[in-house]
C-alpha cells in the first residue's frame, strides 16, 4: 500500500518532535465519508483545468496538501493534490511537485472525499480526524525504524462495529491530547504513479517511477494531464513499467495519477468481528521518510 505522511507529522520526525519508537503511536480505521474538520465531502470536481472541487466549508488553506478519494467520474480528480485559490466553498487542484493545474478527465457523476494532510490546523492533530474512527484505535507494538523505514507488528482492532465501509487506516502520536496528539500516516489502500517519460498516443506501455505496490490487471487510472491508462497485465511492486490498453492522447512526463494497491484490503465492510491489519512486507513496511 501507499502511505501518505501528514505535513505535521513529518514536521514531528525533523525536529524530534516525534520518536517512532519510543513514542505512543496508535492506529485507528477511519470511514472517510464521516466529516470532520479534516474529512470533508465533494459535491464537485469540475472537467476543466485546473480542476475545481467544491466542498461546503471545507476549511483548508493555499499551500494544504489534500488527499481526494472516491470521485465517480471525473477520475482525474482522486489522489494526492496541492490546493489552491482556495474560498470558503470550493478549491483548485494543482500537482504538489511540478505546481501545474490538474486536468479533468470526464464529467463528475457523483461522490468523493477529501482530507487534509496539512499544514494547514484543519489536519495537523487528532481532533481533526477522531469523528471518523470505527472502533477502538490500537497501540503500536514492536515498532522499529531502520534506514528511514518505519514498522511494527501487525494490528488486530477488536469487534469493529458492523456498518458502512471503512477506507483508510490512520496513524498518529497519542499525547493523551486530541489537540496535541499528532497526525503521522493515513493509508486508503492506493498510491501514486508518474510517468517517467512522455508516453505517446496509441502507446501500449508507460514508463513510470518505481512503484510503490503493484496495480491490478484491468485497473483504469487517471493522470493529472487527463489522459485515462488501463493496464492490461499486472504491474508489481517496483516495476517501471505499465503494460496498457492502446491511449488515446500522449501522457506527459511528471503527470501523476492515483492506482490501486493489489490486495490492499481497503476499503472494506466490517461485520462486527475482529480485523487484522497487516502492514506492508515490501522495503517501504508502514512507511518510508
Amino acid at each position: 500500500m501507499g502511505a501518505a505522511l501528514f505535513e505535521r507529522g513529518r514536521e514531528g520526525f525533523l525536529d524530534g518532535t516525534i520518536d517512532f519508537d519510543t513514542d505512543t503511536i496508535k492506529a485507528a480505521l477511519l470511514r472517510l465519508t464521516t466529516a470532520d474538520v479534516g474529512i470533508k465531502a465533494i459535491t464537485g470536481a469540475t472537467n476543466a483545468t485546473p480542476i475545481v472541487i467544491t466542498a461546503t466549508a471545507h476549511g483548508f488553506a493555499n499551500g494544504d496538501l489534500v488527499l481526494i478519494g472516491k470521485v465517480g467520474g471525473n477520475q482525474a480528480a482522486n489522489g494526492i493534490f496541492k490546493v489552491a485559490n482556495q474560498a470558503a466553498n470550493t478549491f483548485e487542484l494543482t500537482d504538489p511537485i511540478t505546481g501545474g493545474n490538474v486536468v479533468g478527465s470526464g464529467a463528475y457523476t457523483t461522490g468523493g472525499y477529501a482530507v487534509c494532510l496539512g499544514p494547514s490546523a484543519a489536519g495537523d492533530h487528532w481532533e481533526d480526524f477522531d469523528a471518523a474512527v470505527v472502533g477502538t484505535p490500537v497501540t503500536l507494538a514492536g515498532k522499529t525504524v531502520a534506514s528511514g523505514v518505519a514498522d511494527a507488528n501487525d494490528v488486530t482492532f477488536v469487534a469493529v462495529p458492523a456498518g458502512a465501509e471503512v477506507e483508510a487506516i490512520a496513524l498518529y502520536e497519542d499525547t493523551g491530547v486530541g489537540s496535541t496528539s499528532r497526525m503521522v500516516m493515513i493509508n486508503n489502500g492506493y498510491h501514486v504513479v508518474t510517468c517517467a517519460a512522455v508516453a505517446a498516443g496509441s502507446a501500449t506501455t508507460i514508463a513510470v517511477e518505481r512503484l510503490a505496490a503493484g496495480i491490478p490487471n484491468g485497473a483504469t487510472i487517471a493522470f493529472s494531464n487527463g489522459q485515462l491508462a488501463t493496464l492490461t497485465a499486472l504491474a508489481n511492486a517496483g516495476d517501471r513499467t505499465l503494460t496498457v490498453s492502446a491511449l488515446s492522447g500522449s501522457v506527459t512526463a511528471g503527470s501523476r495519477a492515483s492506482a490501486p494497491a493489489t490486495g490492499s484490503g481497503f476499503p472494506f465492510t466490517p461485520n462486527g468481528n475482529d480485523v487484522l491489519n497487516t502492514w506492508d512486507a515490501g522495503a517501504n513496511r508502514i512507511f518510508k521518510l
